[in-house]
């Protein structure tokens, strides 16, 4: 079992769903968690929480300024928040660009403040982890190909750039002990998926689903391979498949020397 006693996490949009189950995870394996989300809720969070906006440049400053008076460190990032709705290339002007500042704001700028703020925090310490949350519309079960969803150019656009974050900054942290990860699951029994499915959310579909849960214990796996672990790679975690770290693959063609 994973022991990270005496170690800092921060975990983004832990009000709910996967934040809440990798928060929840996170301190059952004995590491102090600072939380943020949007939503109140987070204070339901054990550990140092806040209301904060991932988008908001000051906000994301305020919450790891606040986690380093605290704790002195940080030892692992989640970058969890995220946001989906259904989007098409032939909506309206204005509806396209306040969708694009909510879910590209939210689920890519957000990743990269919170990655950005931390990895400093990180370099000094020594070493650290960073997980990025991605979707199976990028990284599919082997065999199904690579495709569109029809519905969601902004949200799969957000969740692909997240792969250049993934792999640059393994490229480029490696040097300073630091591991970048991405976890991509597929359907997961969360508010969002409910939300988004609605009166298509039958028993039977939803029985088809992954818990949280289970995301959360292979984010367990992943931290538990310690500073000599796999870094600068995608997870993939899809229905119908038993969870399993070894379904990984490196986020590009290979990882070279920063330079």
């Amino acid at each position: 079992m994973t022991d990270l006693t005496g170690h800092v996490a921060v975990v983004t949009g832990a009000a709910q769903g996967l934040g809440r189950a990798f928060a929840d995870a996170l301190r059952a394996a004995g590491a102090d968690i600072v939380a943020c989300d949007r939503r109140d809720a987070v204070h339901d969070v054990e550990g140092l929480t806040y209301v904060a906006d991932v988008r908001d440049a000051d906000e994301v400053r305020m919450v790891v300024d606040g986690a380093v008076a605290k704790h002195g460190r940080i030892d692992v990032l989640v970058n969890n928040a995220g946001v989906v709705r259904p989007t098409f290339a032939t909506d309206p002007w204005e509806q396209a660009l306040a969708d694009y500042d909510e879910i590209v704001d939210t689920n890519l700028r957000g990743s990269f403040l919170f990655g950005r703020a931390v990895a400093p925090v990180m370099v000094e310490a020594g070493g650290g982890n960073i997980v990025n949350i991605g979707t199976d519309h990028v990284f599919p079960l082997p065999g199904v190909d690579v495709h569109g969803h029809g519905a969601m150019d902004l949200y799969n656009a957000s969740k692909w750039a997240i792969n250049g974050l993934t792999l640059d900054w393994a490229i480029n942290l490696k040097r300073h002990g630091i591991r970048v990860n991405a976890i991509h699951m597929g359907a997961t029994d969360t508010e969002m998926l409910r939300t988004w499915m609605g009166d298509k959310a039958t028993d039977d579909i939803m029985s088809t689903w992954m818990q949280p849960t289970q995301t959360a214990a292979i984010l367990l796996e992943l931290l538990g391979e310690g500073p000599t672990g796999r870094t600068g790679q995608n997870i993939g975690l899809w229905v119908g498949r038993e969870p399993s770290i070894d379904d990984a693959t490196h986020a590009g063609a290979r990882l070279p020397a920063a330079p």
